[in-house]
């Protein structure tokens, strides 16, 4: 009986053992519910801040890109603005110049040129910062001629150099290679903003250019640049800030000077993006030396330097050959200054429009050989009309009319969209009368006549009959109407996009198409292709893109006229 009993007491506390410890695996269980459940409650709370989180950096994110285009926008705006008048003040005063003038007056034209230089150098300085802050500056790559671009630095400020009573010296190390890759523009504005400080900064002295190769491999060449004068030097405690924006050390702040303190920031900024280094080597009293170093390309070939100085000294005043322009801008001055320069070389057949809507209208009654189109202008600015002027030469299958973009706007983006609407090539605001000829005189001989066909293969193949009633001209024409539109945009589609190999071989094979049918200017502009695309520079064919329909369109007009005949 004692062992029965002595059992139950044993079965019981195992029961109460076992009840308590699911009592406390419930309780547990119930806390880690608990706990889940506040965490579930946090994590809910945790994404809905995440979503407003979200959202908050989405509307400041998109604000920003707002505040980049309006920035963008108000950067071009005041570009314009500001170079239009520029453009008229430094017009007129280079017409000026060219006329007969006493002592007085030409000291007096001298004066209004290097205020309007220097007002347009501060602009620059402003609108390139500008653009460097906004993370705007894009490079341009292509080739680099050191020996020309130095020559070119040489023969801009010598004559600077030597008002201040010094003299300039170049030392460039002939083991560079001739051409080399990178941004030519910028390396230029570099150089010309150190020699011109090194010579502000020096008296009766010397400012000498040294152009050293420090590495050498299969690819590339390490290039320094250095700018040394023996002017009144930098203390050390200046040098550590000079450059930052608006920095001047305290005897450049001084009117005898001048200068906004953003020349060297904006030097940093560009070999910054060039993946280069800048420095200054300094002391006070004893001159400086500001150098630069970059990594450039080298580029295939080794081509001879071309003199830079080929164009020195023409004669502005001999005859142009038998041009008429379509001068568009809405800014009276401008109209007065560019009519006055085109008169100046040789040009008196202009006709001038204030207007995007009067430049068509113009076009649409008289030919012309070349129309400078402004960029801004009221009613229909100058991309509308380009795209207009050339939606009427491809359904009316003319050849295209060279357009200049003409504007005080020279930001890349704004450069892209001319070339975008149809335009062939810019000139910034204010341009010399030097630039205005070479431009006139690259595009007139580009845009010369060209035969659509030639004449004798047509006719050869006009007289050869068929068995059938067709003429052996019309089949291999329809035939030619099948195929190349589709292989035309083909062309486009490998230009576009750098397909270099593919491109050559589809320009080949519609060059050669072409010249088998007596087609002459289509043909050659194929071959341009070809040609660009052969040499890896599929991007200096794309101008040539628009052309293409046009010039198909009038040879097939061309040939079916034949045909029928």
């Amino acid at each position: 009986m004692s062992n029965e009993n002595g059992e139950i007491q044993r079965l019981r506390r195992t029961i109460e053992q076992l009840s308590d410890q699911m009592i406390r695996s419930k309780e547990q269980e119930e806390r880690i519910l608990a706990e889940f459940s506040d965490m579930n409650n946090e994590l809910v709370t945790l994404q809905r801040l995440l979503a407003k989180n979200n959202n908050s950096l989405e509307a400041a994110r998109q604000q920003a890109v707002d505040a980049g285009e309006s920035k963008s926008a108000f950067i071009a705006g005041i570009s314009h603005d500001f170079r239009t008048p520029l453009n008229g003040i430094l017009g007129m005063a280079e017409m000026l110049r060219l006329s007969p003038l006493s002592e007085e007056q030409e000291d007096s034209v001298s004066v209004i040129q290097d205020a309007a230089k220097l007002l347009l150098k501060l602009i620059q300085d402003l609108l390139d910062l500008s653009k460097l802050e906004a993370g705007q500056m894009r490079l341009e790559m292509g080739e680099v001629d050191l020996q020309e671009t130095i020559n070119y630095i040489v023969r801009l400020l010598e004559p600077q150099v030597r008002k201040n009573g010094n003299q300039l010296s170049v030392d460039c190390d002939p083991s560079i290679s001739n051409l080399l890759e990178g941004d030519s523009t910028r390396i230029t504005q570099i150089l010309i903003n150190l020699i011109q400080n090194a010579n502000k900064f020096t008296s009766e002295g010397t400012v000498r250019i040294r152009v050293t190769l420090m590495k050498d491999d299969e690819i590339t060449q390490m290039i320094r640049f250095e700018v040394e004068d023996t002017g009144i030097g930098i203390s050390e405690e200046d040098q550590n800030q000079l450059f930052q924006p608006y920095m001047q050390t305290e005897r450049g702040r001084s009117s005898e000077y001048g200068g906004t303190g953003l020349g060297l920031s904006i030097c940093r900024s560009l070999v910054t993006l060039m993946e280069g280094q800048i420095g200054v080597d300094s002391q006070e009293g004893e001159g400086s030396t500001f150098w630069f170093e970059l990594t450039l390309g080298k580029k295939d070939g080794n081509q001879s330097v071309a003199s830079a100085q080929e164009h020195q000294g023409q004669d502005m005043d001999n005859e142009a050959p038998s041009v008429s322009v379509l001068l568009a801008d809405d800014n009276v001055i401008n109209r007065q200054l560019v009519m006055l320069q085109l008169k100046k070389l040789g040009i008196t057949q202009v006709d001038a429009v204030v207007n995007g809507e009067e430049a068509i209208a113009a076009f649409l009654s008289k030919k012309y050989s070349l129309i400078l189109m402004d960029y801004m202008m009221p009613l229909m600015n100058g991309l509308e009309a380009t795209r207009k002027i050339r939606s009427i030469e491809m359904d009316e299958m003319r050849h295209t009319t060279p357009i200049i973009a003409m504007t005080g706007n020279v930001i890349q983006g704004e450069k892209d969209k001319c070339m975008e609407a149809g335009m062939n090539d810019f000139i910034g605001k204010p341009f010399t009368l030097e630039i205005l000829s070479k431009m006139i005189e690259k595009w007139q001989q580009s845009s010369e006549p060209t035969e659509v066909l030639n004449m004798g293969i047509v006719h050869e193949i006009a007289e050869l009959n068929t068995d059938g009633e067709r003429t052996l001209l019309g089949m291999l024409l329809d035939m030619y109407r099948t195929e190349t539109p589709g292989k035309i945009e083909v062309l486009r589609r490998h230009i576009v996009s750098g397909d270099h190999v593919a491109a050559t071989e589809v320009a080949h094979d519609l060059k050669s198409g072409s010249l088998s049918l007596g087609i002459r200017y289509l043909s050659t502009l194929f071959a341009q292709i070809e040609q660009f695309a052969k040499e890896g520079q599929s991007r200096k064919a794309e101008p040539l893109l628009d052309a293409l329909l046009p010039a198909y369109q009038a040879a097939c007009a061309s040939l079916q006229r034949v045909s029928k005949d």
